[in-house]
């Protein structure tokens, strides 16, 4: 009867998930989300490193919805978008998900700062973090020390003192107009948490080869794992305590490849996809080591660098829907995106009270022997990890990042 649960309960997360049904949609891969975050992470070259192109993209999504001529063609192409009907769901289709993950697990900040000035029209401001899931908040910039301690104090606030410092002194002057920033924790929670008894010191190969002792969580369960042999590297999924959340391991077969890696599915967004829908249930004992990455990352460049230039331009922005009619400012262009993420990974996670299974039926699937020849996963050598969320058949990745090792002082 157990196992009959079981099975049910595994088929219908493979269905959330996209990856049973045979006619499933593969996700979309805009320009922001296949090359943005790899940038970022390429840039920090032996780095662990986590960034989110998603908490960019909803106050771009924004902004796409005032810009007018060349800056709007712009921000559609960047995002991915033909036309403005389709921006209006980019953050709405998704905020059920968010909502119930700020309950727990994700603390999250996305602001657009704009300069203190009545020229903003009301409805700019209005209702913006329902909408397009970032508050518009008015700041002196003509005072840009202050303006800078008072972005970071809120932050710090508001992220129970876990993120610092996200804008710099060179960030703001006296001619800014407008910038972005934002600040994510996420502590991940397991769908199953592990046990910490069952934490073991385990061998990790660094990229220099060089090798160095540190605690895995272990656990035998039935994980989604895929063997791809093309492009020699193996792909575990684990699904986590929100619904239609989880977290994909993608660990090359060396410990010198993950550079390699990153450049091939830079250049070839869907490198995965064809893996990903031959992955199947199987039962193994994995070994995880703890995270806690923390990464700052200046988006401006990357922007840019991806065809996104008008909106910055300080003397024609195309932005200037934003103001009033009439207004003394006659222009407001964007000059900084910012952001600082935190991801953690440990056995338990944020304490949930409720659980999918009974709390017998879950025992009884934690106490299930290794059995005899079981297949292990140990990511035990740099990797790749997505944490990403489904709505249907379509998987938006919200935090992308790679692990080298422990970062020892």
């Amino acid at each position: 009867m157990v196992n009959a649960i079981l099975s049910i309960i595994l088929i219908w997360n493979a269905i959330q998930f996209g990856l049973v049904c045979s006619d499933a949609k593969l996700p979309t891969f805009d320009s922001i989300r296949n090359r943005l975050a790899l940038d970022a992470l390429k840039a920090k070259s032996g780095q662990n490193a986590v960034v989110s192109t998603l908490f960019v993209k909803f106050p771009l999504c924004k902004l796409a919805t005032v810009a007018v001529g060349e800056a709007k063609q712009e921000l559609l192409s960047v995002l991915g978008y033909k036309s403005d009907g389709s921006i209006k769901t980019c953050y709405t289709e998704m905020k059920e998900v968010f909502d119930f993950l700020k309950q727990a697990d994700l603390t999250l900040v996305n602001k657009m700062y704009v300069n203190y000035t009545n020229d903003i029209k009301p409805d700019f401001i209005t209702n913006s973090s329902l909408l397009y899931g970032v508050q518009v908040e008015k700041v002196g910039f003509n005072y840009p020390s202050a303006a800078q301690s008072f972005i970071n104090r809120w932050i710090e606030t508001a992220t129970y003192k876990r993120i610092k410092d996200v804008v710099d002194k060179k960030d703001i002057d006296k001619n800014t107009t407008m910038i972005l920033v934002n600040a994510a924790h996420f502590k991940l929670s397991w769908e199953f948490p592990f046990d910490q008894r069952m934490t073991v010191n385990k061998k990790f190969t660094q990229y220099n080869k060089k090798k160095i002792t540190i605690p895995m969580i272990s656990k035998v369960d039935q994980f989604l794992y895929g063997d791809d042999e093309a492009n020699d590297l193996r792909m575990l999924t684990y699904y986590l305590g929100a619904w239609g959340t989880a977290i994909t391991y993608v660990m090359p077969n060396s410990a010198q490849d993950l550079p390699g890696f990153l450049d091939k599915l830079q250049k070839k967004p869907d490198l995965l996809a064809p893996s990903k829908k031959l992955m199947q249930w199987t039962r193994l004992k994995v070994f995880l080591p703890r995270l806690k990455i923390k990464s700052h990352v200046d988006w401006t460049e990357f922007l840019k660098l991806l065809g996104l230039k008008k909106i910055f331009n300080n003397a024609s922005s195309g932005l200037e829907e934003i103001l009033q009619k009439n207004s003394k400012t006659k222009n407001i262009w964007l000059s900084k995106v910012k952001q600082k993420v935190f991801v953690e990974m440990d056995e338990m996670g944020v304490a949930r009270h409720d659980r999918h299974l009974p709390d017998q039926e879950y025992m009884q699937r934690i106490m299930m022997g290794p059995g005899i020849n079981i297949l292990e996963f140990a990511a035990d050598r740099p990797f790749y990890f997505v944490i990403s969320i489904s709505l249907g058949s379509t998987s938006h990745d919200v935090f992308n990042g790679v692990y080298y090792g422990p970062e020892l002082n």
